[in-house]
């Protein structure tokens, strides 16, 4: 979790009142905020990774005053319109596609206010941008920028400007060779032919993100007016950040001003938008939940307290509006745990689960586990492949066209960037890692895949699967296809059989499609050979897969 330095008296100063070091520490642990440390006036805060709101002094006060009830409700932003527009060169869509900007004037900042801003924005990088490889932030003198600005992308060798915090001009190249921030960040952008650039009606360089920002728009103690640029992969994370900076500055009496963005499909967006996200609450799940027996008055009170506000539906349920710079609600139980924290967790007071439970295997793990005891007795061997997977393993390679499955938002490796929907594909990269083992092989994995639901809460459903193969110098359909009837006849099933199918993975001519009366349960077959191939396997291979949830749902 990130670690922030606060100071106390700037902290007391911004929530209005003096508060105690014992009762202020109670109060940042209450927010899943813990202090580390105490250095005669400066606290050191470990913030949870959530709460990008908590990332500075500003939005820790702002959090504060409202459980102190010094002020309740949504704070209250006036945004203005300004002449500042930013117009999106269609180039960029190679490289950083998306940006959004926003306007704080009228700062009068203390030493104090600019290294907040300063910590707010490296925090993000680390944390919520994912070290600038999602969206990377630039904070610029706005008296120094001739509008519009111009969001583009060039050659390195055509980019040529002083960066920060350096003497002499460079082009792309230089800063990704030279400059501190150039070599740490490089790799995000250097395989690109061309890298993304922000630069003024005059022609003046602002940035080269998520690299480093010029000298030329440098903010200096006496800038009063800033402008902020987030350029991203994702439109909604930079939102996030970019709301979260403007709306602490503001706390510190700035003025917040729109930019006007232009895409090349002549689209156009107005930011900062601090329109509340919406979502819905239950009192009686909230009361059930929480064991706790609140009445709706009640409800509503804690939500003020936690800077939101609310409209009463019915007497049961509440629309809650939360502000633009939370980006941690995505379910009613996150909301849940904030009024637990208003609430107070000292006064809930714990008890035992009621009812009394004896924990056991599921049915279908019961299944599952005589499953495995057979194969074993047909002499395979069980492997446990892991569910995180490719999408080249799982499409590219099985010679398949891309189709619907799980991805990860944040992936570190492309090698484990998806969710598996099948086991054999995994099970052809194990035998792929055991060419040099002796043969035949004979394995089998039990394992859950994860299918798109669009009716279910989470979107996903996690289903069980049996996969067999067997790799050998020779081997037929008939061979697989013993196996599998030993599997659905031990399994007590009898009105089962075989179709005909063209899936690419397997030979044509020899695999089928295993149905279940009318229901498909899975497939079998010779694995085809241009698959093999680009497994990089030494001999045929014979498998078939089953859906076991299917099987007994």
């Amino acid at each position: 979790m990130p670690t922030i330095k606060v100071i106390y008296s700037d902290l007391n100063k911004l929530i209005g009142r003096k508060i105690s070091k014992d009762e202020l520490e109670e109060l940042i642990l209450l927010n899943k905020c813990e202090v580390d440390a105490w250095n005669d006036d400066e606290m050191e805060i470990e913030v949870t990774s959530d709460r990008i709101d908590l990332l500075s002094t500003e939005g820790l006060a702002r959090t504060l005053k409202g459980f102190l009830e010094i002020e309740l409700g949504p704070p209250k932003y006036q945004i203005t319109k300004s002449n500042l527009k930013i117009n999106v060169d269609p180039v960029v869509d190679q490289v950083r596609p998306f940006i959004v900007g926003g306007i704080v004037e009228d700062v009068e900042l203390s030493d104090e206010g600019v290294a907040q801003i300063m910590q707010c924005q490296e925090k993000l990088h680390m944390t919520h941008s994912r070290m600038r490889k999602k969206a990377s932030i630039g904070l610029h003198d706005l008296d120094k920028i001739n509008p519009p600005v111009t969001y583009t992308a060039r050659r390195p060798d055509e980019i040529y400007f002083v960066p920060l915090h350096e003497m002499k001009a460079m082009d792309g190249y230089e800063i990704l060779r030279k400059v501190e921030k150039g070599v740490e960040y490089a790799h995000i952008i250097n395989d690109f032919e061309v890298y993304p650039l922000l630069v003024d009606s005059q022609d003046t360089v602002l940035s080269l993100p998520p690299i480093i920002n010029s000298v030329d728009t440098a903010v200096e103690p006496e800038t009063k007016n800033l402008f902020f640029e987030i350029t991203c992969l994702d439109e909604q994370i930079a939102n996030y950040a970019l709301n979260v900076l403007v709306t602490n500055i503001a706390e510190r009496k700035g003025k917040i001003k729109s930019v006007e963005i232009i895409y090349p499909d002549g689209k156009t967006r107005v930011l900062p938008d601090l329109t509340p996200e919406t979502h819905i609450l239950h009192l009686n799940y909230a009361n059930q939940v929480l064991g706790l027996n609140l009445t709706i008055k009640e409800l509503e009170h804690l939500i003020l307290k936690l800077r939101m506000s609310s409209k009463r539906l019915d007497e049961n349920i509440l629309e809650v509006y939360t502000p633009a710079y939370r980006s941690d609600f995505l379910h009613e139980i996150d909301l849940l745990e904030d009024i637990a924290v208003a609430y107070g967790y000292n006064k809930i007071s714990p008890e035992l689960p009621i009812v009394k439970t004896i924990g056991k295997e599921t049915p279908i793990e019961v299944k599952a586990r005589k499953i495995r005891n057979l194969m074993a007795g047909f002499g395979f061997q069980e492997v446990n492949n892991y569910v995180l997977t490719s999408k080249e393993i799982l499409f590219e390679k099985m010679n398949k066209d891309e189709g619907e499955i799980v991805e990860l938002a944040n992936p570190i490796t492309s090698t484990y960037s998806v969710l598996r929907n099948q086991l054999l594909p995994g099970m052809l990269n194990f035998l792929n890692s055991n060419n040099h083992a002796v043969f035949p092989q004979k394995c089998f994995e039990i394992g859950d895949v994860v299918k798109l639901d669009k009716k279910a809460m989470t979107k996903t459903q996690n289903v069980k699967h049996l996969c067999a193969v067997i790799t050998a110098y020779s081997t037929s359909f008939e061979q697989i296809q013993s196996i599998l009837f030993s599997v659905l006849n031990y399994l007590g099933l009898k009105d089962y059989k075989l179709d005909e199918n063209d899936d690419n993975s397997f030979i044509p001519g020899r695999s089928a499609t295993i149905k279940l009366g009318r229901k498909e349960i899975g497939l079998m077959g010779e694995v085809n050979f241009p698959v093999i191939e680009k497994f990089q396997l030494e001999n045929p291979v014979i498998a078939f897969e089953i859906d076991i949830s299917s099987i007994f749902s």
